[in-house]
């Protein structure tokens, strides 16, 4: 099979490679699609250094089942699956909690887990971490349970009421998840802040109200639309100090920020107001397998047209170009497909 091997920074290499043999409780998949994730970008260029040498990229991704190993059940050769990207250990304190996003042992594919990813044309999984399609389900559609995942959690951790003013600082891939979650959740007044006016026309589309921080007053658009110039959550989506702040003073008294960018190593923040204002501080990371289950039903019901997310789709030969652009800021894109 063909594969996208991660050489080092700015280098990935296609290369062929014998076709895996599922074991038992796996099956074996025909990838149809895969996610660039942001993620991937930043270990593109090595930014992160969380990807390492000699591995296979992608976590966010879609397949057909092509042959079943022993010892698995409830699937069916053909069935079009969501890949919960975690293999987690099902044995901690956390996995035992539903919080599986948090066992400390765990594995995630294209990251870690050993040399696997998906960037490929076949890969085998546990079963375990599949989540069926709806008949007719894009699998382009279907791979962005990945990011309305890590919106659906973030959203869990604020537990926001629909009457709630909501603010959230970054218009990529992650902001407009949180803002299907929270839409869905029945939040009514959601803010999100950029400086792209392609992705706050995005938002918008997704029943956002957009901020460009380049021409609007935060607190001016909140107080003309919502009645107040303070937010009682907002989420910071970029991962940067500075922008961890700019989240932080939306909020008025007694707000909760939750933090989903993880770029920088460290933030600082005003200690007096924190106190004074009895903020809530809160990191969110990944998904559980609930949340992501959630962003699959989302997903299946068809209610909502996710089709603009998908800025394009490219071939495996194509994707270091893609990666390329993407790494040098020559290309925007809410979310590019990989069809191998």
């Amino acid at each position: 099979m063909k594969t996208l091997v991660y050489n080092g920074p700015w280098d990935m290499s296609l290369e062929v490679v014998p076709d895996p043999t599922p074991v038992a409780g796996e099956v074996l998949l025909k990838i149809e699609t895969v996610g660039i994730c942001g993620s991937d970008v930043h270990g593109f260029t090595g930014e992160s250094g969380r990807r390492r040498p000699g591995m296979i990229m992608g976590h966010e991704t879609c397949g057909r089942i092509i042959e079943l190993g022993d010892d698995v059940t409830g699937f069916q050769v053909g069935d079009s699956v969501a890949v919960f990207p975690s293999v987690p250990c099902n044995d901690c304190e956390f996995c035992a909690d539903g919080r599986e996003q948090l066992c400390e042992t765990k594995e995630i594919i294209g990251v870690n887990l050993d040399d696997h990813g998906a960037m490929a044309e076949y890969m085998t999984y546990p079963a375990g971490g599949l989540y069926k399609l709806a008949r007719g389900v894009d699998p382009a559609i279907g791979l962005l349970a990945e990011p309305i995942g890590v919106g659906m959690h973030a959203m869990k951790l604020m537990d926001p009421k629909p009457s709630d003013v909501v603010a959230i600082v970054g218009g990529g891939m992650i902001g407009t998840g949180l803002t299907i979650a929270l839409k869905a959740h029945g939040v009514r007044n959601v803010f999100v802040l950029d400086m792209i006016p392609d992705k706050l026309q995005l938002v918008a589309s997704f029943g956002a109200h957009p901020i460009n921080i380049k021409t609007d007053d935060a607190a001016e658009v909140m107080q003309e639309i919502a009645g107040r110039p303070t937010a009682n959550g907002a989420f910071e989506a970029v991962g940067r100090g500075p922008t961890v702040r700019s989240a932080f003073d939306l909020l008025g008294t007694g707000g909760t920020l939750v933090v989903i960018g993880n770029l920088d190593q460290e933030f600082t923040l005003p200690m007096q107001l924190v106190t004074w204002r009895e903020t809530i501080i809160r990191g969110s990371y990944g998904f559980s397998c609930a949340d992501f289950a959630d962003a699959v039903d989302l997903i299946n019901q068809g209610n909502i047209d996710l089709s603009p997310l998908i800025t394009g789709r490219c071939t495996l030969e194509e994707t270091p170009d893609i990666m390329t652009k993407l790494g040098r800021e020559e290309m925007q894109a809410t979310k590019m497909v990989i069809c191998p």
